[in-house]
């Protein structure tokens, strides 16, 4: 954390709540300044908070055969996520430097499925811990705001043999211009007893870093999200979302998922779906 904080100083660190230009009036820069001047235990939105109704290419039913051949899972489901984040202490590095504590939970609902009396197919539960600084570099014509470190556990809280989880140490590298924003999220995993490492082979399917790109237009804004691009096995992860505005607050949000690992129980499934609902908190 001392080499992360030497080389942020060394590259014209900027305090909390300070802008780092007159150009720097983005609205990606305004929600970042915004976070940066938030007092302690308050609570904000970390991801988009929402719910879908879905529909998927084919159900990954092999996990659940131990349930019985007559559970076979539907295609259509809801899927929401709940996912918000309190600042816990300020400035622990001189001017800089707060603590975030952030939560995301992202659920699987088969709530057309009456024969299985509708159950929720996957929980996934992401608790995580990280010091936000703010900085001031320019890189080929984006800014970067923000680098974020942290720990960050993500499991399904299920038994034998439905068990998944996983541990990480992450940067978060977040770069803006304008309506534009782009994320660069690398991370190592913490390594796990073999013996009770219930998914070993997750990096191969879920890769070693997250790019997301995000774009404002008008008030609709476009995301991409990109995992294990490069993967020889071409076992890509991607998502494609447009929200839009409905009414005040009220916005819609299409979404399409493709490839592995949109939840733990799928990590090493391939699937396609395609969801439309409403948003209650954006990226904004």
């Amino acid at each position: 954390m001392a080499l992360i904080q030497g080389a942020l100083l060394a590259g014209g660190l900027m305090v909390a709540g300070a802008t780092a230009s007159a150009q720097d009036d983005g609205i990606w820069d305004r929600r970042i300044d915004e976070d940066a001047r938030r007092e302690t235990f308050t609570l904000t939105a970390r991801k988009p908070n929402y719910i879908l109704v879905t529909s998927m290419s084919a159900p990954n039913q092999a996990p659940y055969e131990f349930t019985g051949a007559e559970d076979r899972l539907d295609n259509e489901e809801v899927k929401f996520q709940l996912a918000f984040q309190t600042k816990v202490a300020d400035d622990l590095f001189g001017s800089n430097g707060d603590l975030w504590f952030g939560y995301t939970q992202v659920a699987f609902w088969q709530l057309f499925n009456s024969g299985i009396s509708a159950p929720f197919r996957e929980t996934n539960y992401e608790p995580e811990g990280y010091v936000s600084f703010l900085t001031g570099y320019e890189l080929v014509g984006l800014k970067l705001r923000t680098v974020n470190v942290g720990v960050v556990h993500q499991s399904n809280g299920r038994a034998e043999p439905l068990s998944r989880s996983w541990n990480r140490v992450f940067a978060d590298f977040q770069l803006t211009r304008g309506d534009f924003a782009l994320s660069f999220k690398p991370w190592v995993r913490i390594k796990e007893d073999p013996a009770e490492d219930n998914n070993p082979d997750i990096e191969n399917y879920l890769g070693r870093y997250e790019l997301r790109l995000l774009y404002n237009w008008r008030g609709h804004i476009f995301s991409a999200m990109l995992r294990n691009v490069l993967d020889r096995e071409h076992r890509l992860n991607s998502e494609l979302s447009w929200s839009f505005p409905i009414a005040r607050r009220l916005r819609g949000l299409v979404q399409w998922y493709n490839g592995y690992g949109e939840n733990l129980i799928d990590y090493n499934f391939n699937s396609h779906r395609l969801g439309i609902g409403v948003l209650l908190t954006d990226w904004l």
